[in-house]
C-alpha cells in the first residue's frame, strides 16, 4: 500500500475517529452502560477513521501474472515453383487446427507475388513470435539469404519441405546482367548464364534480338557438357533513344522438360548523354567515397569529388554538371560557390557546416543551434513520404544501420519539405528531419542532416552482404534532385520499367503561378499500350496526385495526363515499360538443403508434408509466456473496504436500536 501523505496522517485519522466517537458517546449520550458505550464508541471510531483514511487516497499495489499462449507464424510459399510441383495443394490449415486452443497463430504468404520468391520477407514476423513454420521448396530468387534473416530473429524455424529435388532434363537461362541505361551509339553488353542438366553433348544456339529490327543482333553456339553452367556475353549497338525491347533466346531442344525458361525479355533506356554529379566537399572525408560509389551505382551518372578550396584555382566549369552534392558546406571560411547555386543541390550537413551561413542560403531547411557539439541520430522511416517512391523494405533496412553524427540543434523546414527519415535519439523519435527533400521554388533539393554515411554503407554490407540498400537511397535521391524541373507547372513521374505483377503507380505534381504545390483541380490520365488502354482519374495524395493503374501486362505504354487550372489546360506526357521477370520458371528443382540448414541453425527441424502430427508434438514443447507486471488501484474502489465500513455502521445501528436508542 502506498500513500502520498506522511505516515503520521494515519494517526490524525485515528484521532479524528476517537474524537468523533468520544463526543458522541461520552459527551452527548450517557444513557448506555459503560460496556455498551465503549463498544459503540469503538465501532464509530473505526468507521470514521476508515472514512478519513480513504480521503487520503491510499493506493494498493498488486503483482499480476498473465498467461499468454505462444504465437506461431505459419508462413506458406505460394510461388509458381511450388504451384507447379506435386505439393501444390498442400496447406498449413490442418496444422493451424491442431494448434488451435494451445497457440495463437498468424498466417503469412507470398501469393501476391507468385513470379518471384523472397523467403527472407516471409520471415518478417511479429516481435512476440515464439516460432515459425515455413512451408516451401527452398527456392528463392529475391531478397536476402533467408538463413541470415532467420539467425537474427532468435527463434526456431521449422520447415516443411515441398517440391521435387530430382534434377530435370532441362536447359535454362538465368542471372541476366545488363545496364538498363545505355548511351546512344555505344555498345550494350548482355551477360547471361546458361544452366543445363542431363543434356551432355547436345548443341543449341543463344541469340540476342532487338524488337525494333525483329532480327538477331548477336548469337553464340553452345555445346552442353555435364551439369552445364556457363556465362555468355552478347552485344548490341544502342542506335535510337528511348525505351528499347531486347530478348535473349536459347533454342529449344526436344529433350527439354521445362519449355518456359529458355527466354528472357528486358528493356534498355537509351539516352543521348551521361549526367555528371559534382561532390563538393569542405575537406577530405570517408563519406565522399561512399557517396561517389553510391551515385555511380545509378546508371547514367558519373560522380567527381572536388574540394571547395580548389575550385577557383582549378577553374572547374560547374555548368557541365547536373547536380551538386555539398558535403559540410558552407564552412566558416568556405562559401557555397555561386555556380553551384544554379544547380540542383543535395546538402550533407555535418559538424564542419557553418549553420548561420547555411541558414542564410534559404534552402527550405534551417538548423538552429546554441552549442557547438554533435549528437548521434539513427534513422526512422517515414512511410508518408511522397516526393519519390521508396520501398518500405529499404527503409526498414536503413533503420538497422549505425547513427549519423549531426550538429546538435533544432531543424526547421519550410512548407513543401518532406522527411523520408526522421532522427531517433536513443529511444526517442525526435521527429526531426534526418533525410528530407523538396521541390519548392521550381528547384529540387535534398538534405542529409548528419555525416558518417560511410558507416551506413559499411553497415549495410555487414547486415545484408551487399550495399544495395544504401546505394539505392543515394541513387534515388540523385535521380530525384537531378531531374530537370524546368518551369513545368504540371508533371507526372513514372518509373521507366515496372516488373509484371507489381501495381503500377504514377504520381503527379501541380503548381500555381507562385510555383506552390496544389491539388485542388481534378486531374485525369489517358493510357495507351499494346493491349491495354483506358482513362483514369488521379487521387489526391499529400500535396500532389497519384493514380494506380493496377497490374499491367508486359509491353510499352504511353500516357497523357491533363488538368485545368485558372482556365488553362495543362498536360504532361511520358512512357514506361512493364517487363516480364519469370524468375520462378528458371529453376524448378527444390532446394531442401537450404531448408535443412535454415532449421538447423535456428534450433528447429525439417519435416515432410506427411509429418504434421510430429511437428505439432514438437511445437507443444514451447511454453506459454508469463507476463508479470504491477498494478496500482485506489483502496476506495475495493468493494471489501466499503463493505467493512458499512458493516461497522450497521453493527452500531443494530446495537443502538436493540437497546432502545433508535
Amino acid at each position: 500500500m502506498t500513500l502520498d501523505y506522511p505516515w503520521y496522517f494515519v494517526l490524525f485519522c485515528l484521532l479524528l475517529g476517537a474524537l468523533y466517537a468520544g463526543v458522541m458517546y461520552f459527551v452527548s449520550r450517557k444513557a448506555f452502560g459503560t460496556r455498551l458505550r465503549w463498544l459503540l464508541a469503538a465501532l464509530r471510531m473505526l468507521a470514521v477513521s476508515a472514512i478519513a483514511f480513504l480521503l487520503l487516497a491510499p493506493m494498493m499495489r498488486r503483482t499480476v501474472h498473465e498467461r499468454q499462449h505462444p504465437l506461431v507464424v505459419l508462413a506458406a510459399d505460394r510461388s509458381l515453383s511450388v504451384a507447379e510441383s506435386a505439393d501444390s495443394a498442400f496447406t498449413l490449415q490442418p496444422l493451424a487446427k491442431r494448434l488451435d486452443g494451445d497457440f495463437r497463430t498468424v498466417h503469412a504468404t507470398n501469393a501476391d507475388k507468385p513470379h518471384q520468391t523472397d523467403l527472407g520477407a516471409l520471415l518478417d514476423v511479429p516481435r512476440d513470435a515464439a516460432a515459425i513454420v515455413l512451408a516451401s521448396d527452398g527456392i528463392y530468387n529475391r531478397g536476402q539469404n533467408p538463413v541470415s534473416v532467420a539467425e537474427r530473429l532468435g527463434i526456431p524455424v521449422y520447415t516443411v519441405a515441398l517440391g521435387d529435388t530430382t534434377p530435370r532434363r532441362d536447359a535454362a537461362l538465368s542471372h541476366l546482367r545488363v545496364n538498363r541505361i545505355a548511351y546512344q551509339g555505344r555498345t550494350i553488353t548482355v551477360e547471361v548464364t546458361v544452366n543445363a542438366s542431363q543434356m551432355k553433348g547436345l548443341r543449341t544456339e543463344l541469340r540476342l534480338t532487338e524488337a525494333a529490327v525483329q532480327r538477331a543482333v548477336d548469337k553464340k553456339s553452345i555445346t552442353y557438357d555435364d551439369n552445364h553452367n556457363a556465362t555468355y556475353t552478347l552485344e548490341a549497338t544502342a542506335l535510337h533513344p528511348g525505351l528499347r525491347r531486347y530478348d535473349v533466346w536459347l533454342d529449344l531442344l526436344d529433350e527439354e522438360e521445362n519449355r518456359e525458361n529458355n527466354h528472357i525479355g528486358f528493356y534498355v533506356d537509351i539516352i543521348e548523354d551521361e549526367q555528371q554529379v559534382a561532390i563538393i566537399a569542405a575537406a577530405p572525408h570517408p563519406d565522399l567515397s561512399a557517396l561517389k560509389q553510391a551515385a555511380e551505382s545509378t546508371e547514367g551518372y558519373k560522380a567527381t569529388v572536388l574540394m571547395a578550396a580548389d575550385l577557383a584555382t582549378k577553374r572547374v566549369d560547374l555548368k557541365d554538371y547536373s547536380l551538386a552534392i555539398l558535403h559540410n558546406l558552407p564552412t566558416a571560411s568556405l562559401a557555397v560557390p555561386e555556380a553551384v547555386k544554379e544547380l540542383p543541390q543535395l546538402y550533407v550537413i555535418g559538424m564542419q557546416t557553418d549553420l548561420p551561413r547555411f541558414n542564410a542560403l534559404k534552402t527550405g531547411m534551417e538548423v538552429v543551434s546554441r552549442v557547438r557539439k554533435g549528437t548521434d541520430l539513427t534513422a526512422v522511416y517515414n512511410s508518408s513520404f511522397t516526393l519519390f517512391h521508396y520501398d518500405r523494405s529499404d527503409g526498414e533496412a536503413l533503420e538497422q544501420l549505425p547513427p549519423l553524427t549531426a550538429p546538435f540543434g533544432e531543424a526547421r523546414v519550410g512548407e513543401g519539405v518532406q522527411s523520408l527519415f526522421t532522427g531517433r535519439l536513443g529511444n526517442i523519435d525526435t521527429r526531426q528531419p534526418l533525410i528530407a527533400a523538396t521541390t519548392q521554388g521550381g528547384r529540387r533539393r535534398a538534405f542529409i542532416w548528419g555525416e558518417g554515411l560511410w558507416r551506413w554503407r559499411l553497415g549495410d554490407y555487414l547486415n545484408n552482404q551487399s550495399h544495395e540498400h544504401f546505394d539505392r537511397l543515394v541513387s534515388q535521391m540523385v535521380n530525384f534532385v537531378a531531374q530537370e524541373e524546368g518551369r513545368e507547372r504540371f508533371r507526372v513521374e513514372a518509373e521507366r520499367v515496372y516488373p509484371v505483377g507489381q501495381n503500377v503507380i504514377l504520381s503527379a505534381q501541380l503548381y500555381n503561378e507562385a510555383y506552390e504545390p496544389i491539388n485542388t483541380p481534378d486531374a485525369t490520365l489517358t493510357l495507351q499500350g499494346d493491349s491495354v488502354e483506358g482513362d483514369y482519374a488521379f487521387a489526391r495524395q499529400g500535396e500532389g496526385y497519384a493514380v494506380s493503374l493496377g497490374n499491367l501486362p508486359e509491353g510499352t505504354y504511353r500516357f497523357r495526363a491533363t488538368t485545368t487550372l485558372d482556365g488553362q489546360t495543362l498536360t504532361s506526357e511520358g512512357s514506361f515499360a512493364v517487363e516480364e521477370q519469370e524468375l520462378e520458371q528458371a529453376n524448378l528443382t527444390a532446394d531442401h538443403t537450404l531448408l535443412r540448414t535454415l532449421s538447423a541453425t535456428t534450433g528447429g527441424r525439417m519435416y515432410s508434408p506427411s509429418e504434421l502430427d510430429a511437428l505439432r508434438d514438437e511445437l507443444a514443447s514451447i511454453k506459454p509466456v508469463i507476463y508479470t507486471h504491477t498494478r496500482h488501484s485506489e483502496l476506495v474502489g475495493l468493494p471489501l473496504v466499503l463493505a467493512l465500513i458499512l458493516l461497522l455502521l450497521a453493527a452500531e445501528w443494530v446495537l443502538r436500536k436493540y437497546h432502545g436508542e433508535i
